[in-house]
């Protein structure tokens, strides 16, 4: 049998089971006489929710709380008005929403099975319409509570068995359509939701209770159920166009995510593709973004400006792209005054490049520009001094010293350790910030990155997979209520 064929032969039998049940609620007692108001207030009440359903992107299925109002009716008025007004809901919103024959009549279908079938079981068990704990009471005497809780527990048995007829016939359309197993599909779309939907359905005795206090008043007094479900109505509805909001920015923020990734991407290929013209500086930018990334996490700065450096970290060199940096990168001895001239200008050059960017203007532009400035103000391009240099900039200066000094060259093989802290404390107030060297030289993550380079990453982690364990670090050492630099001072005498 063909998809098409089998879905129609699901809906002409559900359809036939419908028209069957049908005419057996039509031999069950209902409740009282019911006029055309009642089933127009609770119909106009109940099209305005489902017109307000909220859909689900990821099983192309939808849910509303109209639900509720079909469980009203059949427990206030009888079985058979709470069947047939659900259909009539269902039929005529669904029309509206111009939806294909063949659904209409699948959900038509749906929609009286399950309410008739729960109220076939709530007649079967007892239950009466409306309830009697629903009712005013007579000569202001309540019902007993025993008599109450039996009510409301034959009540939550034939909700019960309207999600489970409603959620067998709806999955299995959806499975039959998708070649899918039922059970496999019923659990995705039903099992999360099955205790929400029980819940809920304790509102329908809300409702219904609602529905017949003003169903006894004369008068205007009448218009007070439909006055009262406007304004919820409203409120479910502006909470639906929140949710879609709330969608969309997820969506967006995906997007932005996916976008940063690629872009991050793309610039570690530019800058692998930079390193390449020198083999002794190959990883140079990878290593100074790990170095300067230990620091500021030791320092303690916030996950934002930890990102922000390290962005600037691994494109503080990206300005050598140039073709005018090319031969100067591959020339073994050592440059000339005017050799020298020209490659001082890669910072401006970077900087000029990472602005094209424009997420990364203002702070990230300003730490690439100035990761050649001194403490002392002798630096380069602009010779500011002092706390005047970003300190994203200031952390990229020791990080790239380091880096330099820890790498192999022409002239010179790779400074021990003990030589590379040496040479910072040496340059204490002049070329470095005082305050990070004193925390970087007792860095045990620091010396670990030193001595093992390899340790750090080849690309920087997702922002989120950075940030919980920045996080994790700081937990760690807030519970050992120890400061940062002072728990690896202790570690590395240890």
């Amino acid at each position: 049998m063909s998809l098409n064929r089998a879905v129609q032969a699901y809906v002409t039998v559900m359809a036939l089971a419908a028209i069957t049940l049908l005419g057996y609620m039509t031999t069950l007692p209902q409740g009282k006489e019911v006029d055309w108001w009642a089933l127009g207030s609770f119909g106009v009440v109940g099209c305005l929710l489902e017109i307000g359903r909220t859909a689900n992107k990821s099983t192309a299925m939808a849910g509303s709380l109209v639900f509720v109002m079909h469980l009203a009716i059949g427990v206030a008025l009888g079985g058979l008005y709470g069947a047939t007004t659900a259909a009539a809901i269902t039929g005529i919103t669904q029309i509206y929403a111009r939806v294909t024959p063949l659904k209409i009549l699948f959900n038509v279908s749906e929609r009286m099975l399950s309410v008739g079938f729960a109220f076939c079981v709530y007649f079967w068990l007892g239950g009466q319409h409306p309830p009697l704990f629903l009712e005013p009471p007579v000569a202001g005497i309540p019902i007993p509570f025993n008599d109450a809780l039996r009510e409301i527990a034959v009540f939550l048995a034939s909700a019960s068995v309207y999600f489970v007829v409603n959620s067998i016939a709806v999955n299995a359309a959806v499975a039959i359509a998708a070649r899918k197993s039922i059970l496999s599909t019923w659990r995705t779309n039903t099992v999360w939701v099955l205790g929400y939907d029980m819940a809920a359905s304790l509102l329908a005795l809300a409702v219904a209770y609602l529905f017949v206090r003003f169903d006894r008043s004369e008068g205007v007094g009448r218009f007070g159920f439909v006055a009262i479900s406007l304004p919820l109505i409203a409120v479910r509805h502006y909470y639906g166009r929140l949710n879609t909001v709330q969608d969309l920015y997820k969506e967006l923020d995906a997007a932005y995510e996916q976008l940063e990734l690629n872009v991050r991407e793309q610039l570690a290929m530019m800058v692998k593709a930079i390193e390449a013209r020198d083999p002794y500086t190959s990883g140079h930018s990878r290593r100074v973004c790990g170095l300067s990334r230990a620091i500021a996490i030791d320092l303690g700065l916030a996950q934002a400006q930890v990102e922000e450096i390290e962005n600037a970290a691994i494109l503080h060199d990206v300005g050598k792209i140039h073709a005018e940096f090319a031969p100067l990168l591959q020339k073994e001895g050592k440059l000339t005054d005017e050799e020298w001239m020209v490659m001082k200008t890669h910072s401006v050059r970077s900087a000029e490049l990472v602005s094209l960017f424009s997420r990364f203007r203002g702070y990230v532009v300003a730490c690439v520009r100035h990761h050649h400035e001194r403490w002392d103000g002798r630096g380069y391009p602009d010779g500011i001094a002092g706390e005047s240099i970003p300190l994203g900039a200031r952390i990229i200066t020791i990080a790239d010293t380091i880096d330099a000094m820890t790498t192999n060259r022409p002239y010179r093989n790779a400074l021990s350790l003990d030589i590379v802290l040496a040479e910072l404390n040496k340059g204490r107030g002049t070329q470095f910030d005082s305050d990070l060297v004193e925390l970087t030289v007792n860095s045990v993550t620091v010396r670990r990155l030193i001595s093992d380079p390899s340790s750090i990453p080849e690309t920087l982690p997702h922002p989120k997979i950075r940030a919980r364990a920045v996080d994790a670090i700081r937990g760690l050492r807030e519970a050992m209520r120890i400061p940062g630099g002072d728990t690896m001072q202790n570690a590395s005498e240890s």
